[in-house]
């Protein structure tokens, strides 16, 4: 059956109890599903079973440092624990934390350490665990590729065994939400000085422990009896499935190999909710997709060039063709509907404008177009299915493009990271409720996922505003600056929102998805036999 409700309000919260109002109002979402407090449950918890999963991306490494997708962030979450965790409505909650104080000036949060938590070696996890993962996610050099989410960071302090200390250059209003991320998950300390390599075997404090990793293949977690949430997880273990071929993928749910997936191919939707013993949800979140043209070359180092392909795009074509309509087309700003800090900007037909995309492409000096190639990762499936269409947009201005695809991790080292591309595409899964998870990265100098190599100051400035200003009010007015800004420079190009296809079998019970597509949640959920 399907659950595809809309007007559901989608709150945030505010990230200071001394009534700082630093981050959060309740707005209406669309496109969403009724999402239950995390405390609800439905039925009596039932222990055993093992839950199996269905995913088509490879992770890309297990250490909260170096992690730099979505899928490795989903088998983080798993393993590793954080201070903070987010609830079904992306509500932050204390969790290694059992409680937290912020000084009347928002500088200083002091967390108070939930006693007794065991590593799955056995070591206890203390206040130095959690210094040392923030010093080492703060180093010069880290590689961390969300290092703005830690750059207000002044100092840590383990004020005794279960009490930290933060101390923050300037308010930072998505500062509790960033506690709550899977590369702020806290890693032991002694294990990593040993030399242990967390990115080939995961040891956190998390739900479920890491068991094995075959590429390309499957990940196996067994259940961590010592969980500090007494009785969870419910479940004996997780198996999850890495099937890169889609079709394989909706066979191995409709036949029950696996009996869970949220990445249930577009094409195959209707089938699979359809079937009976399956439960289909639809849910808009953070999961949007962008064209990404390398800003230090030539042409693309025009900003006119750069927005004539954002108005050659047909929206409309990519939400039908590569969705089965599914997905909701950008035509503003990244920040979605369903969040706060949406500005409610229109600026591309939904069809593509070809004749004002060819008048932008003749200011810039390319009246005939030119050649250039796009690269595309073959093991998302949606990013291959798309790219055809692009190629078809831009060539009806004269741009020549020749496409190519690369498997995950290799394109991660010779393509993203270096940033040897003339076109390529990504797409975010935000784990955060705050506009700033939107924009910071994408848009902000020098930031790791910044891969188009863009630099604005304008843009830097109205970022750091957004995110210190000291109300909800204030920091909504620089959000709507920021895509308006975003629109006219256009380093990045946004193209669509895409839903979340989510379908798991009906003896799954209490799972909560969460906006983000991720499956923390997944603790709180059980087998029925």
């Amino acid at each position: 059956m399907s659950s595809d409700t809309r007007n559901t309000s989608f709150p945030v919260i505010s990230m200071n109890r001394r009534n700082l109002l630093l981050s959060g109002v309740a707005l209406t979402a669309t496109l969403a599903m009724p999402i239950l407090s995390a405390h609800a449950q439905e039925g009596t918890p039932v222990s055993g079973g093992v839950l199996k999963l269905a995913f088509t991306a490879d992770p890309a490494g297990f250490d909260p440092a170096m992690g730099p997708s979505g899928m490795s962030h989903v088998v983080i979450e798993q393993v590793y624990s954080t201070l903070m965790s987010l609830d079904p409505d992306a509500k932050p909650y204390p969790d290694l934390a059992e409680s937290y104080d912020v000084s009347k000036d928002g500088l200083e949060y002091t967390f108070n350490l939930r006693k007794g938590v065991k590593f799955h070696n056995g070591d206890e996890l203390t206040a130095e665990d959690v210094k040392f993962t923030f010093d080492r996610l703060r180093k010069p050099g880290s590689g961390y590729s969300y290092a703005s989410q830690v750059e207000t960071i002044k100092d840590v302090t383990a004020v005794d065994p279960h009490t930290v200390k933060f101390t923050l250059s300037v308010q930072t209003g998505p500062f509790m939400t960033y506690m709550a991320f899977p590369g702020s998950s806290i890693v032991p300390k002694k294990l990593v000085e040993s030399g242990h390599d967390l990115n080939a075997k995961p040891i956190g404090s998390g739900p479920f422990k890491f068991v094995s990793y075959q590429p390309r293949s499957m990940v196996v977690f067994e259940k961590n009896k010592d969980f500090y949430e007494t009785g969870k997880p419910y479940v004996d273990g997780l198996e999850m499935h890495l099937i890169a071929d889609v079709t394989a993928l909706t066979n191995a749910v409709l036949s029950g190999t696996v009996n869970f997936s949220n990445e249930i191919p577009p094409k195959d939707w209707q089938t699979v909710q359809a079937t009976p013993g399956m439960v289909g949800k639809t849910l808009e979140g953070s999961r949007f997709y962008w064209l990404i043209p390398n800003n230090s070359i030539k042409p693309f180092d025009n900003a006119k060039v750069r927005q004539a392909i954002a108005h050659v795009i047909n929206r409309e074509a990519i939400v039908a063709g590569t969705f089965f309509g599914q997905a909701t087309p950008i035509l503003g700003g990244t920040i979605p509907e369903w969040n706060w800090g949406y500005a409610g900007l229109k600026v591309f037909n939904p069809k593509g404008d070809v004749e004002k995309a060819k008048a932008l492409l003749a200011e810039a000096g390319h009246p005939d177009g030119f050649e250039t190639t796009m690269t595309m990762v073959s093991s998302f499936p949606a990013m291959v299915a798309m790219a055809p269409i692009i190629q078809a947009n831009l060539a009806s201005i004269g741009i020549k493009a020749t496409i190519s695809t690369m498997e995950v991790p290799r394109y991660w080292d010779e393509i993203w990271g270096p940033s040897k591309f003339d076109i390529t595409s990504m797409y975010w899964v935000s784990p955060l409720a705050d506009p700033d998870d939107f924009v910071f990265n994408n848009y902000g100098c020098g930031t790791p996922i910044n891969v188009q190599k863009s630099c604005s100051p304008g843009m830097d400035a109205i970022l750091k505003q957004a995110k210190s200003a000291p109300t909800v009010d204030e920091r909504k007015a620089e959000y709507v600056k920021q895509q308006t800004l975003s629109l006219e420079e256009m380093p990045i190009v946004p193209l669509v929102n895409a839903w979340l296809l989510i379908a798991h079998t009906d003896k799954l019970k209490n799972y909560k998805p969460m906006r983000s597509g991720f499956l923390k949640t997944l603790k709180d959920a059980w087998l029925e036999a």
